[in-house]
């Protein structure tokens, strides 16, 4: 179509005037900036009377044409071409946001041209816009807009690689041509910097140039001593993140291990920092002071083991333990994280980084390094107890309480580290700190935060610890000593009268009921002699009614593990009913309050008391005797709950109490998704539990499911349906209930989910899992009935095409099954539906590899190979009909493209890893990205 520069204007003014229409006018002019046209209409557009929006978008589409449409331009207009973009940089010198688009464009244009039409471009541009020379500029202005060029150029050569498809070669050879005018840009920012008169405004764009420059890999031997010179700007505000910038880059590049000798002269040089530092700590600047730590942090991340070397050696070893005595000076940052500072948490890599490396040497040269760093580590370990301790109540804000969690779990995995440099040593350490925070406590009982904080690092190395390890062993073990415990069962009788004590101590409640639902898991049978004591005390601490829903949960877990273990059936139902009665009676009050509206705390609290219902689900089972007959792969394992006595499980003697309530919530909650997951996760764990006792109770999930699905589309039902299909689905007596209940599924999804896939990807992935399953587990019960057939895997088909990883590889796997089933005996019936339906599931297949993320290729090949397999032949036919259609996949694919994929697929029908290159290829191809090295790597990555 032909497009003026009128209508391009006026279609740009009625996008920002009229969001309804904005869509239809935004496709027309992305069509129109990919024409031709745009090479005309663009230039008169660019004219400041314009309005400043048809100015901004003429200017992003010539950067677009010259970035990526290069090859539209002929030789002979080259040089008009860049006559025309550097015309228009001098007009718009005063113009941000526009001038950022025309140097972009002459970015592009040099990256294009500097191998052979213009080799001395930057040499040129730094004469060209000389402040002392040119002319209709402000010198200043002519400072900024030269450097603003010049750090264009490198950044648009790494930017515009994946959309000019330059490939690695081609790139290394660009990169060769500019880097060899490095020497002028070096020389030309040296002088800025020592030029008195230049802003420190005009300074930042010169450092920003530098660091663009050095991030060509120039050689650190040419610019160690402008970089050197640099460090006296740090001081400045807003200088120093740049200056330390370019001296991260510089000290970091991939280039820099091969001088090791530079490397660390430059890093002694660097050392003059400190003082810097030192000023900026006595200012209170965290600003300044963490991007000098976060410089150091750096090269000891990229040089550890070039560091370690040198300091085994006498005259580098000063400059290793100062770097790393700075580090540990960040480490001990003085106040509370994160309110008083944020800087501290700045080094943590590097602790493990150090010990990671010095576990790479050997020997003697070891034994030195450990020799060097065990008091770097034991100094770190006294550092972190003092900055780990619990804040004051109500000192943080809930987002920062978030945060010094994150921060302690940092401090968590550091001890671990500093425990596999100092082994007993550090046990021996925690130890003097704990005898000290007990003495501390005992004279004032309410100062418990250093002990919390001693405890919190014994816990942190707790599991690291050797299980033959019994010298050290703490007077007070908490949560993650379970493991410890199992194998020092002797100490059982010290640590569990603390728990019990701490689950009716409002204070220590979290963590006490932690440690304990960690020991009744690991240590069910050791822990059974203390069942009594845990018992009463989980129920002091339920009847205190001030615990929050996680503990809460833990308790209830911590209830059911106990009860599971050395208990009769009486017993267990007495002290259920005590325990269990209130919350059933608040769920009941809470089910009579839904009609009319539950407020968002009673909400929150229906579904908290599902939740806990769960976890006494999942967990009281008396059940250790059952014999497997089949664990399948879907985690479902065939067996009978029964107890060795022959009594019920005391679960579903509270189930079948219970049934009647949940079926009324879910039918007065049918549309709570909140309150649907929780109610789904309680059935799954019941079942889980009871396996094929949960008969008992099936005819009111049954009965529950139905109203649930249809009214909600909730993808947690449909897990619970695969569960109760693959358990019972070959079950004479419950076959014809598991059929009743998929065709209900699959006619539901159908009719609600088919015409609006987009906004029912959830339940569309969760139906196709559900059949996927039931083609390997029980077929029969999917091919009974007829009619859903054909409709299931259209909706296959169409949810391959959906964005969503899970959805595609759901529809990938059922597409792939369905296939397969349809060649078996049992299977029969779903022949007709692929072999009527090949063409199309081709022609899908094809588009999504030209078109859709590349985390679906995989599901896409997977379809292809099971077709291969299946209808070799079928398939055949169909890649020669599909080649026949010209326009299919033009003007990204060819006809012959489109033949050698067909080929590739073809020919290795026998194998799934050579089917994925050919997708592989031929998605590189269909987005223009074969022969590129970002391709290169795509196909290296499958």
């Amino acid at each position: 179509m032909e497009v003026s520069a009128e209508q391009v204007e006026q279609a740009v003014v009625e996008f920002y005037r009229d969001p309804v229409a904005k869509s239809g006018y935004n496709a027309w002019l992305v069509q129109a900036q990919h024409s031709r046209h745009s090479w005309t209409f663009a230039w008169p557009l660019l004219d400041p009377r314009k309005p400043e929006e048809v100015q901004f978008f003429a200017g992003n589409t010539v950067y677009m044409k010259v970035s990526r449409y290069w090859h539209e331009v002929p030789k002979e207009e080259y040089e008009p071409l860049k006559i025309k973009i550097l015309n228009l940089i001098a007009q718009y010198s005063n113009s941000k946001v526009i001038l950022n688009r025309l140097v972009k464009s002459l970015g592009a244009y040099v990256i294009h041209t500097i191998q052979s039409e213009w080799t001395t471009a930057i040499q040129d541009i730094i004469t060209m816009f000389d402040p002392g020379t040119v002319s209709g500029i402000e010198p200043s202005t002519a400072l900024n807009l030269l450097f603003s060029i010049l750090t264009i150029i490198p950044e648009e050569l790494e930017s515009m690689q994946e959309a000019m498809s330059i490939n690695s070669k081609d790139k290394q050879l660009i990169t060769s041509a500019i880097r060899n005018s490095h020497q002028s840009v070096l020389s030309l920012i040296s002088q800025v910097m020592q030029a008195g008169q230049i802003s420190n405004v005009i300074k930042e764009v010169v450092l920003k140039t530098l660091n663009a420059w050095l991030k060509l890999s120039l050689p650190l031997s040419e610019t160690r001593d402008l970089l050197v010179a640099l460090i006296p700007y740090s001081n400045y505000a807003l200088l120093c993140e740049p200056v330390m910038d370019a001296m991260r880059t510089a000290v970091t590049d991939v280039g820099t291990y091969n001088i090791p000798n530079t490397v660390m002269d430059f890093v002694t040089q660097m050392l003059g920092l400190t003082p810097v530092l030192e000023e900026a700590q006595h200012a209170n600047d965290e600003n300044t002071a963490s991007l000098v730590y976060s410089l150091f942090t750096s090269v000891v991340e990229c040089h550890s083991r070039l560091l370690l070397q040198c300091a085994l050696q006498a005259e580098h070893q000063a400059t290793v333990v100062q770097v790393v005595a700075l580090l540990l000076q960040c480490a001990a940052t003085p106040g509370q994280y994160p309110t008083d500072e944020t800087t501290s948490n700045i080094p943590f890599a590097v602790w493990f980084t150090i010990q990671d490396d010095i576990m790479t040497f050997e020997g003697e040269q070891q034994a030195e390094l450990l020799t060097l760093f065990q008091p770097v580590y034991l100094k770190l370990v006294d550092t972190f107890i003092q900055k780990s301790l619990l804040p004051p109540d109500n000192a943080l804000t809930l987002e920062e309480k978030e945060v010094f969690r994150c921060y302690r779990q940092d401090i968590c995995d550091t001890y671990m580290y500093a425990y596999y440099v100092l082994r007993g040593d550090m046990l021996s350490h925690l130890e003097v700190h704990l005898k000290d925070a007990v003495v501390k406590m005992q004279s004032d009982p309410s100062d418990w935060r250093y002990l919390e904080a001693v405890l919190h690092a014994y816990s942190s190395v707790a599991e690291t610890v050797a299980e033959t390890d019994n010298f050290y062993v703490p007077r007070f073990i908490q949560r993650a000593y379970a493991d410890w415990l199992n194998y020092h069962q002797d100490h059982m009788h010290h640590v569990i009268p603390l728990m019990v004590e701490g689950l009716v101590n409002a204070s220590l409640v979290g963590a006490a009921s932690q440690a304990l639902r960690d020991l009744t898991l690991e240590c069910p049978l050791t822990i059974s002699p203390f069942s009594q004591p845990i018992l009463t005390s989980c129920q002091r601490a339920l009847e205190q009614s001030r615990l929050d829903s996680a503990e809460t949960e833990r308790i209830m877990t911590i209830i059911s593990r106990v009860l599971s273990v050395g208990k009769d059936q009486p017993t267990i139902m007495t002290y259920l009913n005590a325990t269990l009665t209130p919350y059933i009676s608040r769920l009941s009050h809470l089910k009579d309050l839904i009609g009319n509206g539950l407020s968002r705390e009673q909400h929150n609290e229906l579904v908290s008391l599902l939740k806990l219902l769960s976890c006494l689900s999942r967990h009281l089972n008396l059940n250790n005797t059952a014999v497997e007959e089949d664990d399948d792969e879907d985690g479902t394992t065939r067996r009978h709950s029964q107890v060795v006595s022959g009594e019920p499980q005391p679960l579903l003697l509270v189930l079948q109490q219970l049934m009647p309530l949940l079926s009324d919530i879910a039918s007065k909650a049918s549309t709570d998704q909140d309150v649907i997951e929780a109610l789904c996760k309680l059935l799954k764990n019941s079942i889980s539990t009871l396996v094929d006792d949960c008969v008992a109770i099936l005819p009111a999930i049954l009965e529950i499911i139905p109203q649930l699905y249809e009214a909600s589309l909730n993808p947690a039902i449909l897990d619970l349906v695969k569960q109760l299909v693959i358990l019972f689905g070959r079950e004479g007596s419950q076959e014809a209930n598991m059929g009743v209940l998929l065709r209900m599924v699959t006619s539901t999804t159908l009719s609600r989910a088919s015409a609006d896939l987009w906004n029912h990807t959830d339940a569309v992935q969760g139906c196709l899992a559900l059949l996927t399953a039931t083609f390997k587990k029980t077929p029969h019960l999917t091919t009974t009935n007829h009619n859903h057939l054909a409709p299931l895997f259209h909706l296959g088909v169409e949810a391959i095409k959906l964005p969503e990883e899970g959805t595609a590889r759901s529809a990938g796997h059922f597409l792939a099954g369905f296939i397969n089933l349809s060649r078996d005996p049992a299977g029969g019936c779903l022949q007709p539906v692929v072999a009527h339906n090949t063409e199309t599931l081709v022609r899908t297949l094809m588009f999504c590899i030209c078109n859709s993320p590349r985390h679906s290729l995989s599901s896409f090949s997977d379809v292809l190979s099971a077709l291969c397999k299946m209808y070799g032949d079928d398939l055949a036919r169909t890649f020669k009909t599909v080649q026949a259609d010209e326009t299919f996949l033009l003007p990204r694919v060819t006809a012959q493209q489109k033949e050698e994929f067909a080929k590739k697929v073809l020919k290795n029908r026998g194998s799934k890893r050579k089917i994925l290159e050919a997708v592989t290829d031929l998605a590189l191809i269909g987005r223009g990205l074969a022969g590129t090295d970002y391709g290169a790597q795509t196909r290296g990555f499958h």
